[in-house]
């Protein structure tokens, strides 16, 4: 069994080690950083890969303690800020759509958000293996969090009208179902979902993150909600809320590049 002290240092040491040895989609990582921190020398961009791969074994840890406490995230989040958009969106109970990226530890998060007596469903896809995909689906029972399959397109919907808060990731490529709007100044797929959803139901979009301080210790952060365009189509309206909620994507990005999935292809050809 893992707590936070000495064994888990150990254990997310050997990590980080296997990690940096292995590199897993290194080629890949550095290639994201290039796009986004054009302006980075190449000994930067694999500094912060190393850092990557530090930050995701201690997720790793963090996860199997959660496990066996799952209420002890309670305490593993020292700080908050923005918070009160969530309150006020719980207070009315209109929904919330909570934008959200593969970074900081996501999964604590919305174990974070479940313990903290917000409503909260992930949109989530399920793994291909089976065991990895029991392994989650009891993290996320354990920790009190709803989920959506990627595929429910109505479900979300259905969620935020019974004012229940809606978690989506929106970093990732979306293929020809996105929308092509800028990301870090280059054009990607990207899921108009979470504007889509919002500007259906009048919930706010929320962009939320939970940022790394140490071993165990976060800071949760919520941004303004994004605004809704004064005008214009809705299809000229989602854009334009998709392109915001990028730009907030970014801006966590930029403030702890070390705590984001850089493995994933975010820019495709």
């Amino acid at each position: 069994m893992l707590a936070p002290g000495i064994r888990a240092g150990a254990v997310a040491g050997v990590l980080s080690v296997l990690l940096a040895a292995y590199g897993p989609r290194r080629k890949v990582a550095l290639g994201n950083m290039a796009v986004a921190f054009p302006t980075w020398s190449p000994s930067r961009r694999k500094k912060t890969l190393r850092q990557t791969y530090r930050h995701f074994a201690w997720i790793l840890v963090e996860y199997l303690t959660a496990m066996n406490e799952p209420s002890s995230v309670l305490e593993w989040f020292v700080e908050t800020e923005g918070k009160h958009y969530l309150d006020e969106a719980a207070e009315k109970k209109q929904g919330a759509v909570l934008l959200f990226g593969h970074f900081g530890n996501w999964e604590l998060l919305g174990g974070w958000l479940a313990f903290s007596g917000y409503p909260i469903d992930a949109v989530i896809r399920e793994p291909d293996d089976p065991e990895l995909r029991n392994l989650m689906q009891s993290y996320r029972h354990t920790m009190g969090m709803g989920t959506i399959g990627k595929k429910s397109l109505r479900e979300p919907l259905k969620r935020l009208k019974q004012g229940r808060f809606v978690g989506i990731a929106g970093d990732q490529h979306w293929g020809d179902m996105g929308i092509e709007v800028p990301f870090f100044d280059r054009p990607c797929s990207t899921a108009s979902g979470p504007a889509a959803y919002a500007l259906l139901s009048g919930a706010p979009l929320i962009p939320i993150a939970a940022y790394r301080l140490g071993p165990f210790r976060y800071r949760f952060e919520a941004q303004k909600p994004v605004d809704v365009p004064a005008s214009g189509s809705r299809d000229d309206k989602i854009r334009g809320m998709t392109m915001e909620s990028n730009k907030a994507l970014e801006r966590m990005i930029r403030r702890a590049p070390e705590q984001w999935l850089w493995m994933h292809r975010r820019w495709r050809e």
